[in-house]
């Protein structure tokens, strides 16, 4: 019997894993090095066998080798990625290991556990060296050592590779780390003598293995340890990986990791697709134009989609999906809106679709944001699918599942199908740990872009990378907008690396094809079959002065003959000052009012008035926001007389239809966004109460802007430059007819140069300055979005890496939707003002309460916070605790709400701090419904919500 070779000895004394207790309560037994690494590699080859055709093929492209020696190689290569550990920096960090290592490797006296080098940085510093023994390229060594070795989140810098003796051994840990490559290749069957014909590793290719690797990771770190441990890995390596990759099988079912199946075999007529919807479905011209355009397609492909609301984008999206699927084997889709509550609204309208394809295994859908766990229809199916494992009877009849262990923030977008925010694909991009796991995610799947109008030039810089990203990653994207500025078209192509060239009229569909081929064609009126667009809509154009007084006398006007009513203003102090106003004017006028915390006597001569912005507690801005829709909804129960004063809040995230509105001057795209709830239901006609025209009062149009701007504080939240050009564009204006005058507008104002005649020479001075800037502004944003990303595939390589925390949450207050604007440090896919969560709460009888809500039902019990004994676990009472909170952006609350908390808020295991939900939250004390914070006077209104100032 030949004599055991030593090296091979000493590689299995090295431990992966140190022991756990096993269930009985006897010692566990440790993990050796080489089990680990043929355990993740088993995961990486059992997840690509689940894949579509097409992702295999990338990875064999990857490497530049026949399938049949590209795929074992690519194993080996995910094996490796903790390589490192056979080195002194990790054995090391356990001393019940370290004291059994083979007594030939030695460790420098003075390595200690907390100096260490950590084990991916030794892996990448190591592999190379291996790889070009063998003849590899060495740029292809060192890129492929870069993706496997940056598994635990982030990349590292060049000069972290030197490292010294102490740390990666010495000749003989070298020797070792050899035989486990030997060992690691002769299990997944790579040979030795294929070397790859790729030269480097491109970008894409980058991400596809460091997300691969990492994801693999993740699982085969969840094998639970065997009670004794097991060398049989170094015996037989290969028969070692095959029963690895049955455990690798029954760890992908347990997470229900779907086996790639297109949502349809074929491709029916749109008709059919969407007949749930209607049994008369009749496809609109959009819908049919995209799908005659996209019949020709047979790869990925970039689709701009630039049309008015109400023109069925939504469907037109998802039948893209079935089509691009089949034409390039995409994985799933996932749809990004620039809102939470955009995002919960199209949650139903997916599931529905998904469900009525009829697949027979119903595909899982995510709702990806930081709001989940308050959205409770997504929580419901969550809860339902993790029943129909005890019980399948559960999930009969229901179209949608939503597996739990895809739940966590970073594998959300590894899930089949998901609908979230643009903020968690953004993610993507960002320096953020394992953003290249949410980059793969992404990968080989259709991507859409909703809404895409709604984004600053910031945001807009980091949407240009991610769809040159995932054009590189083999996607594609679909992308939707009302109307896009001609730059911000030419911008989206150019990313995908095609030309705008020329550009059709508008309605327009674009679409451009991997290679760059664009074509570009307009919607007609009618498609083939004579089936009609969507009406065209007049609006009459009336100025209105600014004054607050002047709005609130002109809706009472408006209602007080019947009719629903809508005022659109620009900040949440001038709601609640027209609401005041409008109360007060119902008043003296003898007419009863009625709000949400007033009910007043029945009068059927009485006025309904609802007040609806972002600065409530979530629980009480939901109320409201149900109570629009359940007034002004499609099928809402419309009063006889209603009046709604919201903020921009309702222009994107409602469904609502007013039969009479005012505005506040903003830019022109947003005032037709607005415009866009004017007469938006059908049903509703003849019961508008004389408001049978739809009319559009337009504040601060009657004179110069500039003092409304200023005394209204409208210059803070939009560009005074863009306020001029949509007042001079708007001032044109007596009628509009949409969708024909949508996109010449957007145009008029959002190219320069600005011309408006007849201004005096102080308002052209004025003008001048705004667009200078303007200028300024949107630079600094262009600069600052494209330093902030992680490059673009083209100059990938050259870019500074990016090392930044990750926000546990995205901010859930939709007017900012800032990730991590909370903090500073954290890379931010929005700008926005810096902002802080507060949760009211007040000294009674002795104990800490969560200041109740006006709507809560009666009987109900106080909420206690609980601020240092929360439990982790419990969702449920820290749920009801964020419900009662707000963000605000103050700059006294900001900077000094943390700091006048004394009260401990837990640890990372029990309280406020332990709670992803609460974690970022800081207590507000009021007493008598009252705060002060550095001689800012807070008042919490039950019926106007958060009010700044004495009043």
């Amino acid at each position: 019997m030949p004599a055991p070779n030593p090296i091979n000895a000493a590689a299995r004394t090295l431990w992966a894993k140190s022991p756990r207790t096993n269930a009985d309560g006897s010692p566990g037994a440790k993990l050796p090095v080489l089990n680990h690494l043929l355990d993740v590699a088993a995961c990486a080859a059992e997840l690509l066998a689940l894949e579509p055709p097409h992702t295999r093929a990338q990875f064999v492209e990857d490497l530049g080798l026949p399938e049949g020696e590209a795929l074992p190689w690519l194993y080996a290569l995910v094996a490796l990625h903790d390589l490192g550990k056979g080195s002194p920096a990790f054995q090391v960090l356990w001393e019940g290991g370290r004291q059994e290592v083979d007594r030939a490797l030695d460790f420098a006296p003075e390595l200690q556990a907390n100096r260490a080098t950590p084990h991916g940085v030794v892996s990448e510093a190591v592999l190379p060296g291996f790889l070009t023994a063998l003849g590899w390229p060495e740029p292809l060594a060192r890129r492929v050592a870069d993706a496997v070795g940056c598994h635990h989140g982030f990349r590292v810098g060049k000069h972290e590779l030197d490292l010294p003796e102490t740390q990666r051994g010495d000749q003989r840990w070298a020797q070792v780390r050899k035989e486990l490559c030997r060992l690691v290749t002769k299990g997944t069957g790579a040979r030795y003598g294929a070397v790859p014909t790729a030269p480097d590793l491109s970008p894409a290719a980058f991400m596809r293995l460091a997300g691969l690797t990492s994801f693999a990771d993740w699982l085969g770190s969840s094998f639970p340890l065997p009670p004794v441990t097991d060398f049989s890995a170094h015996d037989d390596p290969a028969d070692y990986f095959r029963r690895a990759r049955e455990r690798a099988r029954k760890t992908l079912a347990a997470i229900h990791w779907p086996v790639f199946a297109p949502l349809r075999p074929d491709v029916p007529p749109i008709a059919d697709v969407f007949s749930y919807l209607s049994t008369d479905f009749r496809p609109r011209p959009l819908q049919s134009a995209l799908a005659q355009a996209l019949a020709q397609v047979d790869g990925p492909a970039l689709v701009l989609v630039e049309a008015p609301m109400g023109e069925g984008k939504t469907e037109a999206a998802f039948y893209a999906h079935l089509q691009l699927q089949r034409a390039a084997g995409h994985r799933g889709l996932y749809v990004a809106l620039p809102t939470q509550a955009t995002g919960n609204a199209m949650y139903g309208r997916f599931a529905d679709f998904l469900k009525a394809q009829g697949r027979d295994t119903p595909p899982s859908l995510q709702l990806a944001h930081g709001g989940t766990l308050l959205n409770e229809t997504f929580q419901a199916v969550v809860e339902r699918t993790r029943n129909a494992e005890q019980d399948p009877a559960e999930a009969e009849g229901y179209g949608v599942r939503a597996e739990g262990w895809f739940t966590h923030r970073k594998r959300a977008l590894l899930d089949e199908y998901g609908v979230g925010t643009v903020d968690q694909a953004l993610l993507g991009v960002l320096g953020v740990s394992h953003q290249f796991v949410r980059l793969w995610g992404l990968g080989n799947r259709v991507v859409v872009l909703d809404e895409v109008h709604a984004y600053d030039t910031y945001t807009s810089q980091l949407i240009m990378a991610l769809v040159a990203w995932l054009r590189a990653l083999g996607s594609s994207v679909v992308i939707m907008s009302a109307t896009l500025p001609a730059e911000s078209r030419r911008a989206l192509l150019g990313a995908w690396g095609a030309q705008d060239d020329p550009p059709a009229a508008y309605p327009r569909l674009t679409v451009a094809t991997g290679e760059g081929t664009v074509q570009a064609l307009t919607v007609p009126d009618t498609d083939a079959e004579g089936n009609p667009s969507r009406p065209r809509q007049h609006l009459t154009l009336r100025a209105l002065g600014s004054a607050a007084a002047e709005v609130a006398a002109r809706a009472v006007d408006l209602a007080s003959e019947g009719g629903c009513v809508a005022v659109i203003v620009n900040t949440v102090a001038r709601a609640q000052r027209v609401q005041t106003l409008v109360l007060e004017e119902l008043e003296r006028r003898g007419v009863t009012a009625r709000t949400c915390t007033r009910g007043g006597r029945k009068d059927p001569e009485a006025v309904s008035v609802l007040l609806y912005h972002a600065r409530y507690p979530a629980d009480e801005r939901k109320y409201r926001e149900d109570a629009v829709l359940k007034y002004l909804g499609k099928n809402g129960q419309r009063p006889q007389r209603f009046i709604l004063i919201a903020t921009q809040v309702a222009e994107q995230s409602l469904d609502f239809d007013a039969d009479v509105m005012l505005t506040d001057l903003a830019p022109v795209d947003l005032v037709l966004q607005r415009a866009g709830r004017l007469h938006r239901h059908a049903g509703n006609a003849g019961r508008r109460h004389g408001h049978e025209d739809a009319v559009l009062y337009v504040a601060g149009l009657d004179g110069w802007p500039s003092e409304s701007m200023q005394a209204e504080f409208w210059d803070r939240v939009y560009a005074p430059a863009l306020l001029f050009r949509s007042w001079a564009a708007l001032r044109q204006e007596s009628e509009l007819t949409l969708p024909d005058d949508l996109d010449p507008l957007v145009q008029r104002v959002y190219t320069p140069p600005f011309v408006a005649p007849d201004l005096t020479d102080e308002q052209q001075s004025e003008v001048r300055e705004a667009e200078a800037a303007l200028q300024r502004e949107r630079g600094n944003q262009a600069t600052t979005g494209m330093f902030a990303h992680i490059g673009h595939p083209a100059d990938f390589w050259t870019t500074p890496l990016h090392r930044r925390p990750e926000p546990d949450t995205e901010s859930t207050n939709d007017d900012s939707g800032a990730v991590g604007a909370e903090q500073a440090d954290f890379p931010r896919t929005r700008l926005g003002e810096e902002s802080v969560r507060i949760v009211p709460v007040e000294w009674v009888d002795g104990t800490w309460r969560v200041c109740p809500s006006p709507f809560r039902e009666r009987g109900q019990e106080d909420l206690l916070p609980r601020f240092s004994t929360l439990d982790k676990q419990d969702t449920a009472h820290a749920t009801r605790i964020y419900r009662r909170s707000l963000n605000v952006s103050r700059w006294e609350l900001v900077k000094f709400a943390r700091p006048l908390w004394t009260e401990a808020l837990g640890n990372d295991r029990r309280g406020w701090s332990a709670h992803p939900l609460l974690r970022d939250a800081v207590p507000l004390r009021f007493e008598n419904g009252r705060a002060e914070v550095q001689g800012l006077q807070v008042r919490l209104d039950p019926e106007q919500g958060l009010i700044y100032g004495g009043s």
